[in-house]
């Protein structure tokens, strides 16, 4: 049956306060069946998500060209953007949100969101569905915090993309998996302190300035730098669940000499190993 024409949305004005937090969420809605869904050469003044949930569509734009959209394609709109989109053929259905912020553009400049290559396959992932439907619900709902809990929809939503974009979240198994995607599965569940990042990439068949560059570029970490965390991470879960002494773990997670790997981990993490131990303090490691 022929869905009926629908067009749900609603649209906020971020206070001063809502834009000094640096990212905030104008408008949301979603369009079902033929409801205003053929666009000519628009160009916003916002970042734009569309998550096209059925149909397909025809998407042009200056940094794209041609393509044909399908059900389970999100894409992003970008600022200044000419774009068109129209049905392929019948009804299709899009849910969409706006939003602007300089965490927006960071997430543009560190390659979370692309004008060139705005397409990402989420088909019907859950995270990403309930991630909307929340996004619509606080719009609908809530009133003036609508802006600052959209904003946070919004947050985890460019990250759960690229995550999924990358196969960093729910990447594939096997030989199709991504260089990334693979080092961090063999850093996560190997022995970090017997890898190396050059051998690593040889181990991958890829050159290892092309995956430090990726691995940084997909993850926001250098290689040896994630390579270091996860060596603390580990220490941290030995000094809370074993017995074994602060000696044996720097060993263990490959410190060959504890003193420097207590100073490390003080600088990291803020307290020494056996202050962390006694009060079992999981704060977040601190930046170099």
């Amino acid at each position: 049956m022929k869905p009926s024409p629908q067009f749900v949305s609603r649209y906020e004005v971020p206070s001063a306060a809502h834009q000094q937090l640096g990212l905030w969420v104008s408008s949301a809605g979603y369009n079902v069946g033929d409801a205003q869904t053929n666009l000519r050469d628009r160009v916003l003044g916002q970042y734009a998500a569309c998550w096209i949930t059925a149909g397909k569509a025809w998407f042009t734009s200056e940094t794209t060209g041609d393509r044909e959209l399908s059900a389970g394609t999100l894409y992003w709109l970008f600022p200044t953007v000419r774009h068109s989109y129209r049905p392929v053929h019948g009804p299709w259905s899009v849910r969409w949100f706006v939003f602007n912020g300089p965490v927006v553009e960071a997430f543009e400049r560190q390659g979370f969101l692309s004008a060139a290559n705005p397409f990402v396959n989420v088909g019907n992932d859950p995270e990403v569905a309930s991630l909307f439907s929340r996004l619509e619900n606080v719009f609908l709902n809530s009133g003036p915090l609508s802006v600052p809990l959209g904003a946070a929809l919004a947050y985890q939503l460019v990250v759960l993309a690229h995550g999924i974009s990358t196969g960093l979240i729910g990447g594939e198994n096997g030989a199709a998996a991504s260089p990334v995607t693979k080092a961090v599965r063999i850093i996560e569940n190997e022995n970090p302190a017997q890898l190396d990042p050059e051998s690593l990439a040889e181990r991958l068949n890829v050159g290892y300035s092309t995956l430090r560059r990726q691995f940084r570029s997909q993850t926001g970490y250098a290689l040896k730098e994630y390579i270091l965390r996860v060596q603390l991470k580990r220490a941290k879960s030995l000094l809370t669940l074993s017995p074994l002494t602060i000696e044996q773990i720097a060993a263990e997670t490959g410190f060959a000499d504890p003193y420097y790997f207590s100073r490390l981990f003080r600088k990291r993490v803020g307290v020494p190993p056996s202050v962390f131990r006694r009060t079992s303090n999981m704060g977040e490691e601190r930046k170099e």
